[in-house]
């Protein structure tokens, strides 16, 4: 992938100002509906085999690392072009996850994320510099490979709220952290967290009526700062499974997972010393050192985007 290919699909300065506005924007088309559950149908048999999956356990972080459709995907230049436009050109791909909705699962409620620290207590991200007003640690961008209905479990959104904080990620919790971790399937709990617990006025409801319902067709994608306050919907069908995946991308000055080895989350256990992780660059270059950095998958394949040196100081 080049700079000038990325170029392409930056936002324009409309669509970056009504980011900036909402904490939220889309959907965009990356791929046709057919190539995207081909995508689909290959992601889902790679997945099968964790051979060679960096971290061995259940919650399928990272399978950008052994499945090479992710490994392209991560830097695709329709996420990358207008990525850049709301982080700065020089990008981190630092996660990638599955979110699938099968039939007759609960709506995820409603949670806002600001540095990750409500997984473990500690924070996962951690800036380096202060860069204004409308300063992000990360960007998420969640591709669906199937509909994206309001009956299987499409996204719903209240724009503006990430000028607010809701919840306060470093409030001590009864559930989720640690050996606290429990499995649950509610309307209420987030994975294994109540985000309940984190709320800074527990009176505080969000209003349905604002939010901002995201239908979308297989191969667009929504993209979003965590802190804009989000949910999604139940899937009430019967057959319909709504899947989606991931990328989360985050300036090069900031460190991810400061002073962090392993962590605990969701019910996983990730080693990030025997794993070999790394963060990946997809756009820019790494003038900061802070992170370890992959350049190929665990296939030994090389991510798309070839990193120019970084500048030296004279």
């Amino acid at each position: 992938m080049s700079t000038s290919t990325s170029a392409l699909h930056q936002l324009s300065p409309e669509e970056l100002a009504q980011f900036h506005r909402d904490g939220v924007i889309g959907p965009f088309k990356l791929y046709e509906p057919e190539e995207a559950k081909a995508m689909l149908h290959a992601i889902r048999m790679k997945n099968l085999d964790k051979t060679h999956a960096i971290h061995q356990n259940e919650v399928n972080y990272d399978r950008h690392f052994d499945i090479p459709e992710l490994s392209r995907h991560i830097a695709h230049p329709g996420i990358v072009g207008r990525v850049q436009g709301i982080l700065g050109a020089d990008l981190l791909c630092w996660r990638s996850e599955f979110f699938p909705k099968f039939p007759g699962a609960a709506g995820t409620e409603w949670h806002q994320v600001a540095n990750y620290q409500y997984a473990t207590g500690k924070p996962m991200l951690e800036a380096t510099e202060q860069r204004g007003e409308d300063n992000y640690l990360d960007v998420t961008v969640w591709t669906a490979f199937t509909e994206a209905t309001l009956e299987n479990g499409c996204m719903k959104f209240l724009p503006g709220s990430h000028r607010k904080v809701y919840y306060d990620e470093s409030k001590l919790t009864e559930v989720g952290r640690q050996d606290q971790y429990v499995s649950v399937n509610s309307d209420t709990q987030f994975f294994g967290y109540d985000f309940q617990e984190f709320k800074v006025d527990p009176k505080w409801q969000p209003d349905e009526n604002e939010a901002l319902t995201m239908r979308m067709q297989p191969g667009e994608c929504v993209i979003f700062t965590a802190k804009c306050v989000h949910a999604s919907h139940p899937n009430i069908t019967k057959r319909s499974t709504r899947f989606a995946i991931t990328a989360r991308y985050t300036p090069t000055h900031v460190r991810v997972y400061p002073d962090q080895s392993r962590f605990q989350a969701h019910g996983g256990t990730f080693d990030l010393t025997e794993s070999n992780y790394g963060a990946v660059l997809v756009s820019g270059v790494d003038n900061y050192g802070h992170n370890a950095i992959r350049t190929e998958n665990n296939l030994g394949e090389p991510f798309p985007f070839v990193p120019a040196a970084p500048a030296r100081a004279a």
